[in-house]
């Protein structure tokens, strides 16, 4: 029987080991090279800076303060790669989001391309709202270009550091998403090329500051926290979770402790 319960105590540690593991490994960030991001948290964008949008109509960043929270991206249209990754990534996470688009947030993604047409804005917004599952022409993802001096302004104020690659048409960069106050403050970075839903609802109900969803989605959300080492919202749970496993190791130990006294005092009887 001894033997029985310290195999248990064994399996139940690892799976407690295991449980934690599972929530806290943190996950690669998708920043390379001698390109970063310096956080900005709380600073306003720069509101009045100039751009032209998908139709070729001249916009300022104002005009996209519409009283929700926005989930900014800086990229470039023509990226091989890595752009791809991030607006496919945003795209499939919007999908899988149960807050509607243009009801609950917006979104606005920016190229730091100042060569880039609105005819480029164009085709890539129409093939990413495909992937999204929508098509209306007033679906609120809008997509930007600009000219230099606008592009850096916005790059800085977010704190996205970036530049063209000599000789070529590309440009190196990080990968994230900033999350934005309904009035164009920085309120959260998500990194990386792939968003949980629920880390991107939880970003997006932060920066609402409550002014959005239902009294069972904030008690749900609050079980989620921001890990500034990890950068990604994790489940507030886990802390229960070690807690848990050390109380229930301690007690396995205490009960494998009475028994093992017990089996050593009949032996000597």
């Amino acid at each position: 029987m001894t033997r029985a319960l310290l195999s248990l105590s064994l399996v139940l540690a690892s799976a407690s080991a295991h449980a934690s593991d599972r929530f806290e490994r943190p996950e690669p960030t998708g920043i390379e090279g001698n390109v970063d991001i310096v956080e900005k948290l709380n600073d306003p964008i720069s509101r009045d800076l100039a751009f032209t949008d998908s139709n070729g109509r001249a916009v300022h960043l104002k005009d996209y303060l519409s009283g929700r929270p926005i989930v900014l991206s800086l990229v470039y249209y023509r990226c091989p790669v890595l752009c791809s990754l991030l607006l496919g990534g945003l795209a499939k996470a919007m999908h899988d989001l149960d807050w509607r688009l243009g009801r609950e947030y917006d979104a606005v993604t920016v190229s730091i391309d100042p060569d880039e047409t609105s005819a480029q804005a164009n085709s890539a917004r129409n093939g990413f709202l495909q992937a999204l599952g929508q098509t209306a022409p007033d679906t609120r993802w809008t997509f930007l270009t600009g000219k230099s001096e606008a592009i850096d302004a916005l790059a800085e104020s977010v704190g996205f550091q970036f530049h063209k690659l000599d000789g070529r048409r590309e440009f190196a960069h990080a990968a994230a998403l900033f999350v934005l106050t309904p009035d164009g403050r920085i309120s959260r970075y998500l990194y990386g090329v792939e968003f949980p839903p629920r880390q991107l609802k939880s970003a997006l109900f932060e920066a609402a500051s409550g002014r959005v969803g239902t009294s069972f989605e904030r008690l749900i959300l609050r079980c989620y926290r921001y890990n500034p080492s990890t950068k990604r919202y994790q489940l507030f749970i886990t802390r229960y979770y070690r807690a848990g496993g050390i109380v229930l190791l301690l007690a396995v130990g205490t009960l494998l402790g009475l028994l093992w006294r017990r089996d050593l005092r009949g032996a000597r009887t």
